[in-house]
């Protein structure tokens, strides 16, 4: 696996797109008033020493937060075409948790390419300015649902990243991507400590 710093704006945007692979989604909370998304985590980390902690929950704060857009659309078998379902900004939390913890599946979700969604844009349940500024960055991460086909995609558009512990104590940026790093080597090496349910073990 390729860790190689991709630098854009100051922010290793590699580096966080492997720190932020297959973490459970737990939750999401949108404060317009401060241009703040919180993004509610259960990230795969081990420590430089030691054993890993029985805590993994993070905070992602996504700061100057300009624009969200997200599409919730299910698309049974029989379905020609997939139902874009209603949703608004401030449901856009209750979704996230419907969805039950689901994995970050993919291995980009800061500042990709438009590929994804090009797919999706025009199947939008909302797409909401907070504010008129550009921002300088973007997220993008789905959810997807097996046995009632739903699906689930959201797109941020925001300046800057700030990560805390499950107790409110931030986590250095670079402490957080090494975490993330080491996690997928160990796990690559066959390492017992880097199993968890539901992450298929090393090729």
């Amino acid at each position: 696996m390729d860790v190689s710093r991709g630098l854009l704006g100051g922010m290793d945007t590699a580096g966080l797109n492997v720190a932020l692979s297959e973490a459970a989604c737990l939750g999401l909370a949108v404060d317009e008033a401060t241009n703040q998304l919180h993004l509610d985590l259960e990230v795969l980390t081990l420590p430089e020493k030691g054993t890993a902690s029985d805590d993994y929950r993070v905070r992602v704060v996504f700061t100057g937060v300009s624009r969200v857009a997200a599409s919730l659309r299910a698309q049974h078998w029989d379905d020609m075409e997939p139902r874009v379902l209603p949703l608004q900004l401030d449901g856009l939390g209750e979704a996230i948790r419907s969805f039950g913890g689901g994995r970050l599946h993919g291995w980009e979700f800061i500042d990709l390419d438009d590929s994804g969604w090009a797919l999706w844009s025009e199947l939008l349940s909302f797409d909401t300015e907070i504010d008129d500024h550009s921002s300088t960055h973007v997220l993008e991460f789905s959810q997807e649902e097996g046995i009632d086909p739903r699906e689930l995609d959201v797109r941020v558009w925001f300046d800057d990243i700030a990560i805390h512990d499950s107790r409110g104590k931030e986590i250095p940026l670079p402490d957080f991507i090494e975490g993330g790093a080491r996690w997928w080597k160990a796990h690559d090496a066959g390492d017992p400590r880097a199993t968890r349910p539901g992450i298929a073990p090393p090729l």
